[in-house]
């Protein structure tokens, strides 16, 4: 049982990591669906834009790009992202500009890419601080807004603090720490 799982698992990777290889090859609707791919890709990793007020379309290799945007930045910002995609030809930017717009049914400024940079500083320095025989990540609360992280709760003593602070400062796109900790008396 344990060696067709192995083997099973050798397919899967190699299927993947041939994949970008293949791409190359494919031709028509197959290669425009890759493209399509690779560009909603690229911008929902975007942390200036809300990917889901841009529609894509790729045709034989032309990506055009309709929806809108909340400023003329980002209707650039989104076209520029399209032309470095490798394989695209050419870009349609049909975005509409429309001033004060926060996207799709969303009342903040906050687009996804955001709230889930934001969500996953979070749950990583929860994971982070559990993983710690310094700290209690139980009576540690993370809080991440728009990359500032505040941290609150009671830690031991101020190593315990410090060492939090720290590891805070030092995750991936984390912008700024707010230390609301106190130690234990």
């Amino acid at each position: 049982m344990r060696f067709n799982k192995t083997i099973i698992t050798a397919l899967t990777l190699t299927t993947l990591a041939a994949a970008p290889a293949m791409a190359k090859d494919w031709k028509g609707d197959a290669k425009d669906a890759w493209l399509d791919g690779k560009l909603e890709t690229a911008l929902m990793l975007n942390t200036e834009l809300n990917n889901f007020t841009i529609d894509t379309d790729v045709a034989a290799g032309v990506a055009t790009l309709s929806g809108t945007v909340s400023s003329d930045v980002e209707k650039d910002l989104a076209g520029e992202i399209a032309k470095n995609v490798d394989g695209v030809t050419k870009v349609n930017n049909k975005l509409t500009v429309k001033q004060g717009y926060k996207g799709q049914g969303s009342e903040t400024a906050k687009n996804f890419s955001r709230a889930w940079h934001d969500a996953t500083i979070t749950a990583g320095l929860n994971m982070e601080f559990a993983a710690s025989s310094e700290l209690s990540a139980m009576d540690i609360d993370v809080d991440t807004d728009n990359g500032v992280v505040t941290l609150s709760g009671t830690v031991k003593n101020d190593a315990a603090r410090d060492l939090a602070v720290e590891m805070a400062k030092g995750y991936d796109k984390v912008n700024d720490v707010e230390d609301k900790l106190s130690v234990a008396e």
